[in-house]
């Protein structure tokens, strides 16, 4: 009995000498944390879409720090249960729990029991290394009371929480609920509570997925101490232990925009550098819609495998088995089988709403929407046809679909002929620009582009935010200059904003880990066009979609609502184009292979990319609402005949067409009155008339 006394009353004493040796030998050769922010651990960024859902993070320790009021005290309760049972009684060290596990460890002559407490576990953790040696044990020890003197429990066991490992490369109990079950913390049920609790002791002997039987056994363990503890009753502890566990262990792993975050991250990274990006804890609010991006993703996907499925391409990409047939002799330059782009622009202010850079970020990460520069083929005419309609063209102007020959630089010192051709090998005579752009007629665009001269266009195109080295050659009427998707929506854009320009992005603000503002976007918008101009533009682009082609968009895929657009083809069918516009949104895809080949038979932009615009914008529209594009002061409406642009009578195929005062017609169309009249024209008879069958000659792209 005196030995036990003598036992207890040293105890404190021989204590009181090992903490003051310790702090002699180490104390001023440790850190002094005097603030949690001193403390504070590396944090993840969070990329939000425009209504604040988690689109992705970068992260090198996946780690999302929960406040402890936010932590549910079910989970705390489940770590201290198991971790450290005595954390409210002791001040750093469990003397009693040194104690107790020197006993068991001697009496079972193995390591059986620790007795580290959550506060050295956190020393640890923040300051020291991993080895198990007497050196570094002794300053977990001082810095575990140095702990307790700077930080009151919660806090402490708040860092804790936010800073432990529970394999699966997440840090800290939101990550890890997030990574083992694809949801918060506050949403676990008592089984996955303990599980995560379970695991702490040792991720790896303990890991779900690898090991889920030791696992299970661990988890059972942890819910007998809760039973133990009086956290949990004997019903609630039965029926954890029989309720199997369904883990969803990449139920945050992949981003749901990898082509438009990884393009965040580049930005982010040249701004704040690639550190402050992956621990920063930085907030990004950006402009994408993730109701779209999922329309945008399953569009193209369905179009494109119907193409493939039509021309049985000899690499397909084979979706659920996650590979692909075949590989590209340098693979850096993209992938065997056939891809395609599609990017969501908001007009009036350049928020890029969706992006689909390709058919699979792992095995391709080249972004199609922004890097990918391919000719638009007739997709680029709306730009050249701006040009004339500002010089002063109406829409019923009158141009001549006839043979063209021109002389043009050939190899060497030679000199070729160049004879551009319609799409059908057809010639129509003399026709409205209306007309032309509706049925993409190459013969009239490359006259518009000589009257016009390439170098005006280019300038056009530079304003409306195409800033690349154009070829200046009156072949860029039909598109041989290339262009991204992005900023060929983005010119498009410009029509359904009135003329002005907005530049297209992605992030609309970001925030620090405090919440406080780091950077806020300002639009930047410029006018380009002046409103007039830009509704006969809109106007003309409309009846592409209502009688051209684009027309299928709403035959064949039931797309209503009011829209201009356009289709763009290029050679031997290797890239297709639909890039069209709502007055709130516009939207381009392309379609084609990442090596120049044709995409197959008759893969125009109507056939080839229109499915899937039209799919993106039937949701679009869905979520937005149908819109009338508004017609500035100044224009005087009629209805006119589309073949000969004169005021319509009631057997005329009817437009509804804007003009400026003093240009609109003032004589009826002729060829579709009761008689024929032999001629079209004013005083110079410029030309006879014939009626033509329009559903004849194909669709010229």
């Amino acid at each position: 009995m005196r030995l036990f006394i003598t036992f207890l009353l040293l105890t404190p004493l021989v204590g009181a000498a090992v903490i003051y040796g310790l702090f002699s030998a180490w104390g001023d050769d440790l850190p002094s944390p005097q603030s949690l922010r001193e403390l504070e651990p590396s944090m993840n960024t969070v990329i939000l879409d425009q209504n604040g859902e988690v689109i992705d993070e970068f992260f090198l320790e996946n780690r999302s720090p929960r406040p402890i009021t936010e932590i549910p005290a079910l989970m705390q309760e489940a770590v201290l249960s198991t971790e450290d049972t005595r954390f409210d009684d002791h001040w750093g060290l469990d003397v009693l729990g040194i104690l107790r596990a020197a006993f068991t460890n001697v009496t079972h002559g193995t390591i059986e029991e620790g007795a580290s407490t959550i506060t050295q576990q956190l020393a640890r953790k923040l300051f020291l290394t991993d080895s198990q040696t007497w050196n570094r044990k002794l300053k977990e020890a001082v810095l575990a009371i140095r702990l307790e003197r700077s930080f009151s429990k919660d806090e402490i066991l708040e860092l804790y929480l936010n800073k432990i490992y529970f394999g699966e490369g997440a840090y800290g109990v939101e990550a890890a609920a997030q990574a083992y079950f694809g949801k918060s913390v506050d949403a676990l049920e008592l089984q996955e509570t303990a599980l995560l609790a379970g695991i702490l002791a040792n991720p790896s002997a303990f890991h779900p997925i690898r090991r889920p039987e030791n696992a299970r056994r661990r988890r059972n363990l942890v819910l007998r101490r809760m039973l133990q503890a009086g956290v949990v009753d004997s019903t609630q502890y039965a029926m954890a232990e029989t309720t199997a566990v369904v883990l969803s262990p990449r139920g945050k792993s992949a981003s749901k925009a990898p082509y438009f975050t990884e393009a965040v991250r580049r930005e982010l990274a040249d701004r704040y550098g690639d550190t402050h990006v992956y621990t920063g804890g930085l907030t990004v609010h950006t402009t994408l819609d993730l109701t779209l991006q999922t329309a945008a993703v399953e569009a193209l996907e369905k179009q494109i495998k119907s193409i493939e499925k039509q021309q049985a391409h000899r690499y397909k990409y084979l979706k659920d088995e996650a590979t692909c047939m075949g590989t590209l002799a340098h693979p850096e330059e993209g992938t065997p089988y056939l891809q395609g782009a599609i990017v969501a622009v908001e007009p009036q202010t350049g928020a890029i709403r969706a992006m689909v850079g390709g058919r699979n970020f792992t095995e391709s990460k080249f972004n199609r929407a922004t890097q990918a520069v391919r000719q638009p083929g007739s997709a680029f005419k709306p730009i050249s046809f701006t040009v004339s309609i500002q010089d002063g063209h109406s829409t019923n102007d009158i141009i001549y679909d006839t043979p063209l020959e021109f002389e043009i630089p050939g190899p060497g010192k030679q000199v070729q002929s160049w004879e551009p051709k319609n799409f059908d090998l057809e010639f129509r005579g003399p026709v409205t620009l209306r007309y032309a752009l509706m049925k993409s007629l190459n013969i009239p665009a490359v006259r518009l582009m000589e009257e016009a001269t390439p170098r005006r266009v280019i300038a056009m195109a530079k304003s409306m935010g195409i800033d690349r080295n154009l070829p200046p050659y009156l072949s860029l009427a039909l598109g041989t200059g290339e262009v991204t998707p992005l900023e060929l929506t983005s010119a498009y854009g410009i029509f359904a904003n009135q003329g002005i320009y907005s530049e297209p992005y992605m992030i609309e603000r970001v925030e620090d880990r405090y919440g406080s503002l780091v950077d806020l976007r300002v639009p930047k918008t410029r006018e380009v066009i002046d409103e007039r101009t830009n509704a006969l533009m809109v106007s003309l682009m409309q009846s592409v979609m209502d009688g051209g082609t684009g027309a299928s968009a709403r035959s064949s895929f039931g797309f209503r609502a009011p829209a201009g657009g356009k289709t763009g083809t290029t050679d031997d069918y290797s890239d297709a184009w639909f890039v069209g516009f709502v007055p709130s949104l516009a939207c381009g895809v392309w379609v084609g292979f990442d090596e120049k080949k044709t995409i197959g038979s008759r893969m125009t932009g109507t056939a080839a990319a229109l499915p899937a615009w039209a799919g993106v914008m039937k949701a679009a529209v869905a979520e937005l609402g149908e819109e009338e594009f508004p017609i500035p002061k100044g224009l005087v409406q009629l209805t006119t005949c589309r073949d000969t642009g004169l005021i319509a009578l009631p057997d005329c195929p009817k437009v509804r067409d804007l003009f400026l005062p003093g240009r609109q017609p003032s004589r009826t169309c002729p060829i579709h009155a009761q008689y024929l009249a032999p001629l079209f024209g004013d005083e110079d008879s410029r030309s006879t008339w014939i009626r033509r069958d329009d559903a004849t000659g194909g669709t010229p792209e």
